[in-house]
């Protein structure tokens, strides 16, 4: 085999989310990219989301910032580019249950506010008004939240490539990185099975494979990728795709309208965790065994909620690899060791809602050296010295993920 030698200003690893999302905001500025991926483009974790997104209170105020851009750019979608996502701004209901959880969800609703988006508690009859399909029961607080919504999650990488190529990016499907190039201290591109890409700047957002790529060069990235499942019911009498998304605080579960359905997902106590690392060669996502028994054990505790789904037949069931971080917040931008050496990663189970703006950012910050909001604090140089050991690190991220949204 002939390999070839191509140039690029930037190469990217990975056409999920966030690395399409880059490649495309790179492209968009001029500068000349070349999108790599070992599988098909955007095929992996990204379509296999829930796709919910959300305006609602982060407490670090750089995602803050993130999202509100985001959920502005996915509901622009479609005009600006002819092709939609099935942009749905439903609104959100979150119940909570106990005090902590209460407490919780007040104090989100208060932050919510403060950042000018329109939040507010609601009565049970309200909620069960707006999402027919929800018993409130015995709810200790309801918060509702309008700007939130949903889209359909296989159109946005690809969608993200798509609008890359047609800027002059270069596809590279099929086409396994083995390597980091550099010299002196610097990248200077990437080795792949089909030849060498000669690049000064390089991005490693290759979702669950993040890790393994920048460990084959001497970097550790704390990052563990867990799995995560949803499934989508039969066509049910009386779902609308503006009924609110629904979520239970306490149990972590969210429900929302799909394809005539409802969607179910949650967060379970103890996630698989895999290590794409001692998977066989080829391995991808869509080998990733599932357990609909996690999901049929979260749905026994809510149950009582949501009666229809206690005998909807399944549809569909689906699970990928998010990857988690030792703070719940992704990772984005340069790495401490080797100039020039990017990473977009570290989705905390939100990164395909979050990457309009991830990716935009993450470009602002390659061709200028700054953005706005400033990526610092998502810099994987906030964990310098943190999480050495392999056990302690997986534990603190499968806590972040576990039962995510009573945090």
């Amino acid at each position: 085999m002939i390999r070839r030698v191509q140039t690029a200003d930037v190469a990217i690893i990975g056409s999920g989310a966030f690395g399409a999302s880059t490649a495309y905001h790179l492209a968009r500025r001029g500068a000349r990219v070349a999108l790599i991926e070992q599988h098909a483009l955007s095929s992996q974790t990204s379509p296999r989301a829930a796709g919910l997104t959300s305006k609602a209170a982060a407490s670090n105020a750089v995602m803050a910032q993130l999202r509100h851009e985001a959920v502005e750019a996915l509901e622009r979608w479609e005009a600006e580019t002819g092709h939609s996502i099935d942009f749905h701004r439903s609104g959100s209901l979150k119940a909570a249950y106990t005090e902590a959880g209460e407490a919780r969800l007040r104090r989100d609703l208060a932050l919510t506010r403060e950042l000018g988006v329109e939040a507010e508690l609601v009565t049970a009859d309200a909620a069960r008004r707006m999402a027919p399909h929800f018993e409130p029961g015995a709810a200790r607080a309801i918060g509702h939240v309008p700007s939130d919504g949903w889209i359909n999650p296989a159109g946005v990488a690809i969608g993200f490539a798509t609008r890359a190529i047609e800027r002059g990016a270069q596809a590279m499907p099929f086409t396994r990185v083995t390597g980091i190039l550099e010299r002196g201290g610097r990248v200077t591109g990437v080795a792949t099975d089909k030849g060498e890409v000669q690049a000064p700047v390089v991005v490693d957002a290759a979702g669950a494979w993040t890790s393994s790529i920048a460990a084959a060069r001497g970097l550790r990235l704390p990052l563990v990728a867990v799995r995560h499942q949803l499934f989508v019911t039969e066509p049910l009498g009386g779902v609308a795709p503006l009924q609110p998304i629904v979520r239970h605080l306490e149990a972590s579960v969210y429900v929302r309208y799909e394809a005539g359905g409802l969607m179910f997902g949650g967060y379970e106590d103890h996630p698989a965790v895999v290590d794409v690392s001692t998977r066989p060669p080829g391995f991808q996502i869509a080998d990733l065994p599932l357990d609909l028994g996690v999901l049929r054990a979260l749905l026994d505790e809510v149950g009582a909620h949501f009666p229809v789904l206690r005998t909807a037949r399944v549809a569909v069931h689906r699970g990928g690899l998010p990857t988690m971080t030792p703070d719940g917040f992704p990772i984005l931008g340069p790495v401490p060791g080797l100039e020039g050496f990017h990473v977009a990663s570290g989705c905390c189970v939100g990164g395909l809602t979050l990457s309009p703006a991830a990716g935009r950012a993450l470009a602002d910050l390659i061709l200028d050296g700054k953005s706005d909001p400033d990526l610092g604090p998502l810099s994987v140089a906030r964990f310098q010295g943190r999480d050495a050991d392999a056990a302690a690190l997986e534990a603190v991220c499968v806590e972040h993920y576990a039962r995510k949204y009573i945090k």
